[in-house]
């Protein structure tokens, strides 16, 4: 309750200094028409943009969202738009697209905040369009970077990429090695008190995390048949390794590693043309397969445990939508989507050289998903506009090998938008909407954490999560790149998944019955212009999300797994022109993780998070960044039970991890 004080207070208090900026104009290069903010490459010109990504991250009061990983197209293409679409594949991101798009070809970008006739939200409150000029254009981009972490290694990665348009073609093509890291990687303590908190041991520890791969794709879109034809294709190889060890001086070190080795490939078609002035049709294509498998151990005095697995899945998509703008003010649009869905999996699980069978360790998953769905977007006037739309979705789910099973659901989807502009530089969005979530096939096959002292079976009992979303938010615009938004939410969730007991003292992934989340959040954007830094701004972002479900285990309520009860941000960044410089840091004072299952509750705890940063940008295009990167003891703190229901403590434990500082640095040619 306090953070939720907190944020409220903090939302007051930033609303002081809005009262006296909010008559003032928007700046220059940004105007607003009917709830859209118009911004001109000029807006981002102090900031030395090389590419659309740059100057998308760079909007007042907007973040670049990626989509969620789901299965399905609804819901994976992001909050941004390219000339009023999505990307063709669902692997190819937007980030990925405005990265390879010059910053020369940005015509303007369109920041479209509720909804608008015509345009493609998917569900998102708020859209960046970037209109692209249709001009001939030749662009090679080289970038090359290291991390360096305190203690080693050093990890460099690198990519090329090409983009050519011509005539309205366009092509282009990317290859490069990728890097996964977790900042997390470093040393510690690890110390176990029983019930009476007495120390029963204590151990040094160690965290290491190392990833990469290789990644190449292709992209190609031209004018074909009356229509545009988009396509595009990525193959995708990468490896991760964990390794967490616990020793004390004299004895043989407990070790816990992770291995996954796995290739990927995606395609993706998208045909978009105009049936008439008014009518226009847009189909995709998308099919995406990936294989490969994983070892997970645990090695050390008496323990001897191994779980390997191999996995081949993979999605078919084929969409269609039919929009019909009707008029300037009322648009239609309706169609369909259907989707097969797979995983297979095939497990082993061995305990001290003996192989144990596990609820459902190999399994054959699959998903027939059909969706239809229909919306109208209506501008009431300059000052209101309501968007209205419902989504069927039926799905049928198979399952086969250590057992079968054969389900069925269907599920309406109803959603209706508002959005009001009572002044020019205010705007309150309103919306109620069902949500379902997506199984993740994962959950039906077993699986191990080692570390955490967890084996999992496989539950052929899941039912998808779905939430019932009540939501308002408020924003105000002031002072050129000013921005107030404070959000209320409520969700009514029913089925929540989270963990559930098996016989034999294993537990699963299931769903605990129902559940609600409340949320009030507030990101503020401040122009720093008075206090002399022309070009420098600051942003403050606090979320509480107050959740409650009954434990399976106690029937005590309690917070939802994995969902953090508050967390916060601070960033300043400062534009130099005169020097080609940028710089700023960013700031995250803590969070908190917690996890519930049968036996034990787990809470992952990071504080004070700090990086700071610097990119100079010489004449000839050469980009260089720096970024150093420190951060306070991570914590994680266990408590295990002997009986939950009875809360008896069989111990407790706290780890102490000081993550290692690390430095970036980063070049970038573009040519």
């Amino acid at each position: 309750m306090k953070h939720l004080l907190c944020t409220a207070a903090l939302g007051a208090a930033l609303l002081i200094p809005v009262a006296g900026f909010a008559q003032e104009a928007a700046t220059t290069s940004a105007s607003a028409s009917e709830g859209t903010l118009v911004y001109e490459p000029a807006f981002f010109a102090a900031s030395n943009p090389s590419n659309a990504l740059d100057m998308v991250s760079r909007i007042p009061g907007f973040s670049v969202n990626d989509g969620a990983s789901v299965r399905g197209f609804a819901g994976a293409g992001g909050n941004v738009l390219i000339n009023g679409a999505r990307p063709a594949s669902k692997d190819d991101g937007v980030s990925s697209v405005l990265s390879r798009t010059p910053a020369s070809r940005v015509e303007r970008i369109e920041l479209i905040r509720g909804s608008a006739p015509g345009i493609d939200m998917q569900g998102q409150s708020v859209v960046a369009n970037v209109v692209l000029r249709n001009e001939v254009s030749r662009q090679h981009t080289v970038l090359g970077q290291v991390h360096v972490f305190e203690g080693g290694p050093s990890m460099p990665t690198g990519r090329y990429e090409f983009s050519s348009t011509d005539n309205g073609t366009q092509w282009g093509f990317q290859i490069g090695r990728t890097l996964a890291m977790s900042d997390s990687t470093g040393w510690g303590t690890a110390t176990r008190f029983d019930a009476n908190g007495n120390v029963i041991l204590e151990e040094r520890m160690r965290n290491r995390f190392d990833g990469g791969g290789w990644q190449t794709r292709g992209n190609w879109a031209s004018d074909v048949i009356g229509g545009r034809l988009e396509l595009t294709g990525g193959y995708n190889w990468f490896e991760y390794f964990d390794e967490l060890s616990f020793s004390v001086p004299g004895s043989p070190e407990r070790l816990f590693t992770f291995d996954d080795d796995a290739s990927r490939v995606d395609l993706g078609a998208r045909y978009e043309r105009p049936l008439s002035e008014t009518l226009n049709l847009e189909t995709r294509l998308i099919q995406n397969y990936r294989w490969g498998g994983f070892t997970s151990s645990a090695s050390g005095p008496g323990l001897d445990q191994v779980f390997e697995a191999d996995r081949t899945s993979g999605e078919t998509i084929a969409r269609g939508v039919l929009r019909w703008q009707r008029s300037e003010t009322l648009s239609y649009e309706g169609g369909g989507e259907l989707a097969y869905n797979f995983l297979d999996t095939e497990q082993s699980f061995t305990n001290n050289g003996t192989p144990v069978t596990l609820p459902l360790a190999s399994t054959l998953v699959e998903e027939i998903r059909g969706e239809l769905f229909g919306q109208t977007t209506w501008r009431r006037s300059e000052r209101m506009r309501v968007e209205a739309g419902l989504r069927l979705e039926h799905s049928t789910i198979r399952q086969s090998g250590d057992a079968s099973a054969e389900r069925s659901f269907f599920y309406p989807k109803p959603r209706v938008a508002v959005t009001f502009d009572p002044a020019e530089n205010r705007q309150i969005r309103l919306r109620f909407e069902r949500e379902l979530g997506q199984l993740n096939f994962g959950d039906f096959a077993a699986s191990t954490s080692f570390s955490n002292d967890q084996i999992r079976g496989g539950n052929l009992d899941l039912r998808p999560q779905q939430r019932w979303i009540s939501e308002a938010v408020f924003e105000q615009r002031f002072n050129g790149e000013g921005v107030v938004t404070l959000t209320l939410r409520h969700d009514e969730i029913s089925d929540v998944i989270d963990v559930v007991p098996l016989d034999g003292g294993l537990t699963a992934i299931g769903n605990i019955g129902d559940g609600t989340l409340t949320r009030v959040a507030a990101n503020v954007r401040l122009p720093l212009r008075d206090l002399g830094l022309e070009r420098g701004r600051l942003t403050l972002n606090a979320q509480y999300d107050h959740t409650r479900v009954t434990d399976p285990t106690t029937g005590e309520r309690r917070e939802i797994s994995r969902v953090r009860p508050f967390t916060s941000s601070i960033n300043f960044e400062n534009d130099v022109p005169d020097w080609n410089l940028r710089w700023g840091v960013n700031y995250m004072p803590w969070f908190r993780d917690p996890t519930f299952n049968p036996d034990q509750k787990r809470t992952f705890e990071l504080r004070n998070y700090v990086t700071l940063f610097a990119e100079y940008t010489f004449d000839n295009g050469l980009a260089a960044h720096i970024s150093v990167t420190k951060w306070d003891d991570m914590r994680i703190d266990r408590e295990v039970y002997s009986d939950r229901v009875t809360q008896a403590l069989a111990f407790r434990e706290e780890q102490r991890i000081d993550p290692r500082d690390f430095v970036q640095i980063r070049l970038r040619r573009t040519f």
